[in-house]
């Protein structure tokens, strides 16, 4: 749950352009990020099927890294467009998914041409970013989706989160901001209905927890299940969002 961007640099657009070559590798290291990877994308599987029955028409994985989320989603879309910044982490992106097209760009800067997309995604960036950035993008992705498309995000550092509040409560300090409350007033300001959310890790009430949850199982999975309630959200470490763009 730590923060991404340096303490030197309040920018969290240069927080990894350089990271490319090790951002998986970390990840798969950290035993709370590798099980969080883990459900998201089991979440995932299940969510952009039963919104678009059909497949998805043009998909676009903003801040898409090295495809971790464009994997996943990317096969359920006709046409899988994935941006980011870092040029280091569009390289092993293209050699994740040499189906989809990789841009370097940033998008607070203009969107070109991209048209409009029916689907968007975007993981382990509102998290982490500043709360001037997270504004921009949002207004950005609100051009982007078409009206009645669908925006999906995570919020994976909440500061309400059990595991949080327990750390502080013994003495621990966080550098996180970005409450559900929080998150979901940003959404609706820049044109975002939430119309769903699936908490992640409710049960890890300890953040000692989190450092040795490990590989998801069937006993895990089974308790991610019972506590995959919407209402639980705002004290959930991880949460995957669903909204939906207003017509």
């Amino acid at each position: 749950m730590g923060n991404s961007r340096p303490a030197d640099d309040p920018d969290y657009r240069n927080s990894h352009l350089q990271r490319g070559t090790t951002y998986d590798a970390n990840l798969a290291g950290e035993p709370f990020d590798a099980f969080m990877n883990e459900m998201e994308r089991f979440h995932l599987q299940r969510i952009v099927p039963a919104l678009f029955p059909a497949g998805v028409p043009r998909y676009l994985d903003f801040a898409c890294g090295t495809a971790r989320i464009t994997a996943t989603v990317g096969p359920h879309a006709q046409e899988a467009v994935g941006v980011d910044i870092s040029p280091s982490m569009l390289e092993e992106a293209r050699k994740k998914c040499p189906q989809a097209r990789f841009l370097q760009a940033d998008l607070t800067q203009g969107t070109g041409d991209l048209g409009q997309f029916d689907l968007a995604t975007s993981f382990r960036f509102f998290g982490n970013a500043q709360q001037a950035l997270r504004r921009q993008v949002l207004q950005v992705l609100a051009r982007l989706v078409r009206p009645g498309g669908y925006l999906i995000v995570n919020n994976h550092r909440n500061p309400q989160s059990l595991a949080a509040l327990f750390h502080r409560a013994t003495g621990g300090t966080l550098d996180m901001d970005l409450t559900h409350s929080r998150f979901r007033s940003l959404l609706a300001e820049c044109g975002f209905q939430l119309v769903d959310s699936k908490p992640i890790g409710v049960w890890l009430y300890r953040s000692s927890l989190t450092g040795t949850v490990g590989k998801v199982d069937e006993r895990i999975l089974a308790r991610e299940k019972f506590w995959c309630r919407s209402f639980l959200t705002p004290i959930a470490p991880d949460t995957i969002l669903i909204a939906q763009r207003a017509v």
